[in-house]
């Protein structure tokens, strides 16, 4: 091989000897700089976070100092104004203990009392509430417009008690526990199954919504309730009833618009789809002169 050649060997080999110092060399830069950037990322992530922190800290406190303020305040802003009242709770095919209370927490800083109990059998049986509440509602077997009558003649014994109630009870309620003999207001809550057949759907719809209008035609006030944690929403059904409805009632918010739900004001109050605002926009003191919520 000539001078040439192996100048040009040389040459090449210097070269792959100068790739593979700077491949070297990048790499070691490389991790260098990815090292250096990683803990400049994590350091600003972990800046974040504890900002990010720090604020829910504040928040949390925040929610708890006014929720503690709500507490205070509940019982001073109601007080009275559902004085003597008796309450039946209505639930439709189910009555959970934390729904019921909750209506409890809010009626009786108020002055009422939680006298009756029940739970409306769903889906239900129009044959058998027909036999039960004799010939007058014999139609009511076939559901639709005859079963919604029988069930507002029905919504209507709520109130004090009727002779239909009495021998409608086996039937139409799973559960029942209490009097309606003193009850002036009524509250309901529960929903509609989504796993009935149409007929079954049909026919739970025709009973709550008579139901419904029988109690709102004769109480002193109505309202149907539900905790912020039902979802979804199940007032929907009341609200086509022309009932009142509260989906916060678990709150302290929620318990002052169960109060003056009861006492006649008409809307939909909450935080869910359907709500159409959070308090009724005028609350009546027991003097009569109206004030802003």
């Amino acid at each position: 091989m000539g001078y040439s050649g192996r100048y040009h060997a040389a040459s090449l080999v210097a070269v792959f000897i100068a790739l593979a110092i700077g491949i070297l060399i990048g790499v070691g830069l490389a991790d260098d700089v990815v090292s250096t950037a990683s803990q400049e990322l994590e350091a600003s992530l972990r800046s974040d976070l504890d900002d990010a922190t720090a604020r829910v800290d504040d928040l949390e406190a925040e929610v708890g100092r006014e929720r503690d303020f709500g507490e205070r305040v509940y019982p001073a802003l109601v007080a009275g104004r559902l004085a003597g009242s008796s309450i039946a709770v209505i639930g439709f095919s189910d009555l959970d203990e934390e729904t019921v209370a909750d209506i409890e927490f809010a009626v009786e800083p108020a002055g009422a009392s939680v006298d009756a109990l029940a739970v409306v059998e769903v889906p239900p049986d129009a044959g058998a509430l027909a036999a039960a509440a004799g010939p007058r509602f014999a139609g009511a077997r076939r559901g639709g417009e005859d079963l919604e009558r029988l069930g507002r003649s029905a919504g209507g014994g709520l109130v004090g008690g009727s002779k239909l109630i009495t021998d409608l009870r086996g039937t139409l309620f799973s559960r029942f526990s209490g009097t309606l003999d003193d009850v002036d207001r009524v509250v309901f809550t529960g929903a509609v199954p989504d796993d009935l057949d149409p007929k079954e759907e049909a026919n739970t719809t025709a009973l709550l919504n008579g139901l419904s209008d029988g109690a709102r035609g004769r109480a002193a006030g109505t309202v149907a309730v539900e905790r912020t944690d039902v979802e979804p929403s199940s007032l929907q059904a009341f609200r086509d009833a022309g009932i009142a409805t509260v989906d916060h009632v678990d709150l302290v918010a929620g318990r002052v618009a169960t109060v003056f739900s009861l006492l006649g004001a008409d809307g939909d109050y909450g935080i869910k789809p359907g709500a159409d605002r959070f308090l009724p926009e005028l609350i009546s003191p027991p003097s009569g002169q109206p004030i802003a919520p």
